[in-house]
């Protein structure tokens, strides 16, 4: 059509409405001697975060610009949160990434690890814990559902005509993973679930 030519190749880009945040994770896998049996390891965050204080998670966090992929960041952070050599952990596989609702974006690697003795930094875990990987095979999480709803927080966008029927506008499923007192859920127990999947194919 007269008036319009092709544009010029270019890569395409995610143009989302939330503000995004690339993470990576490592789900961590230790060998116990004594019971002979592989644990999965988690931690417990600081009550002094500002961010989910208290929660479950594996180590990980943000992926930083002077990281050379995902699987570096969950490498590093996993070091820095456990206080230990970077060189003792060892690649096993990548999951498959994770899509929070508020545009969190999380990269899983499952990875063994050739030492207990960390020293947790206390400013991000509170504490370790590890899971018999035979006590997760055994468990069918319980599910539960969260409900997402938009709603103005400036009196002003109604001003501008924005439609008042605010209504919920997705729900989406939970899973729940319970050990001795602890509770995994949300993103960590998605990512669990994932890693415990494709740990059964592959090993079939």
């Amino acid at each position: 059509m007269k008036g319009y030519t092709s544009w010029p190749v270019r890569a395409v880009r995610q143009n989302s409405c939330l503000q995004t945040e690339d993470c990576a994770v490592l789900v961590p896998l230790l060998y116990d001697r004594e019971t002979t049996e592989e644990q999965v390891l988690l931690e417990v965050r600081s009550a002094g975060l500002r961010r989910q204080p208290k929660e479950i998670c594996f180590p990980g966090g943000h992926i930083e610009a002077a990281d050379s992929s995902p699987w570096a960041a969950a490498m590093r952070e996993t070091a820095e949160e456990l206080g230990i050599d970077a060189a003792g952990i060892h690649y096993i596989g990548a999951l498959d990434y994770v899509e929070s609702p508020i545009g969190v974006r999380v990269y899983p690697f499952a990875a063994r690890l050739d030492t207990r003795r960390w020293r947790p930094a206390r400013a991000e875990v509170d504490h370790v814990f590890t899971i018999p990987l035979s006590f997760l095979q055994k468990q069918t999480p319980e599910i539960a559902y969260f409900q997402l709803q938009g709603r103005p927080l400036s009196p002003s966008l109604i001003t501008m005509g924005v439609p008042e029927n605010w209504r919920p506008r997705t729900t989406y499923e939970v899973k729940i993973f319970t050990y001795k007192n602890y509770k995994i859920w949300g993103i960590t127990a998605q990512i669990l679930d994932n890693f415990l999947g494709i740990r059964a194919i592959i090993q079939t």
